[in-house]
């Protein structure tokens, strides 16, 4: 009798003394509230799966995700066509420009192209596409103001496609980051403009850009190759900054009938009457304002010795 009961007791102080033995093992994880970090941390290559077990994961990469208001904005003035590298076709282009082809109906709610989407006023909203299951990033969405839907750029390593597919506005767009620069090769564009002056871009045109940020500012070089208006790659770079208190405005267009003559706004060539004005007001040469590849190289200035100011 005495043995059982001695076991009773015994047995309870056995198990008692098992548990505190394993209580070093268990201490080896941080307690919640204790000032470190719970989980691991994991470094993973934009569009790849995280690997299970971690609780947050730092990416090689940059996120641009936000509401952008540009910083800084260049416009050219009418007959400017200096450090362009036109051809022959992309020159005539320009300068039987008509600016007053906005009031056709046609033309008055066209979203910009591409590239004239960056130097548009207004903001722009860039959001993430993420895959539902092991959340990641595979495309970056952008709202421009004056566009009817968002330009994609894929992520996931997609090909392009056959170059007989549809062009649209803003073209078929994929990306890689390299280092922290997101770099976005585009295609399949629609012929547009690349400014406001009637400078034109094809639509075998090929664009890469270059996103950099550095803290809430976000640089964007866009570099377009045009086989069939230009004899070099042009380059342009605009800067936006993060605003956490703007929101992209709708699109507020209505088509109105502006063209009372109803004739498409066009001069002939060599019938402009406006393309001299940029020369004479800053006292340069006409074959300056005229552009072309030779006009963005300092070797220019020896050329210009031995032009006639305008005036």
């Amino acid at each position: 009798m005495d043995n059982v009961h001695r076991a009773r007791i015994v047995a309870p102080l056995l198990l008692l003394a098992a548990l505190l033995a394993s209580v070093p093992a268990f201490s080896q994880n941080p307690a919640q509230g204790s000032g470190q970090p719970i989980g691991t941390t994991q470094r993973i290559a934009v569009g790849a799966p995280p690997k299970g077990g971690a609780m947050n994961i730092t990416t090689g990469s940059t996120d641009f995700a936000g509401e952008w208001v540009v910083y800084d904005e260049e416009e050219r003035e009418l007959g400017n066509f200096t450090g362009i590298p036109h051809n022959e076709a992309g020159r005539m282009r320009a300068e039987t420009h008509d600016a007053s082809e906005w009031s056709i109906p046609e033309f008055q709610c066209r979203p910009h192209p591409l590239i004239t989407q960056w130097r548009a006023s207004g903001a722009i909203r860039i959001t993430k596409d993420a895959d539902p299951v092991n959340r990641a990033v595979t495309a970056y969405q952008i709202t421009f103001t004056r566009g009817l839907d968002n330009r994609v750029i894929y992520l996931d390593g997609r090909p392009r496609p056959s170059e007989y597919a549809p062009h649209t506005w803003y073209g078929f767009s994929t990306g890689e980051f390299r280092g922290n620069t997101l770099v976005i090769t585009t295609t399949h564009v629609k012929e547009g403009y690349f400014d406001w002056n009637g400078n034109t871009v094809s639509d075998q045109a090929k664009v890469t850009e270059w996103w950099i940020r550095h803290g809430d500012f976000m640089t964007v070089t866009i570099m377009h190759e045009d086989p069939i208006y230009l004899t070099e790659p042009f380059m342009q770079s605009i800067s936006y900054r993060l605003d956490t208190h703007t929101e992209v405005e709708y699109f507020p267009c209505t088509v109105i009938s502006e063209n009372l003559s109803g004739r498409l706004a066009h001069y002939l060539p060599g019938k402009n009457p406006y393309l001299e004005e940029y020369a004479e007001d800053n006292g340069i040469p006409y074959e300056a304002a005229r552009g072309g590849a030779e006009t963005m190289y300092p070797e220019f200035r020896a050329k210009l010795r031995n032009l006639k100011p305008a005036n």
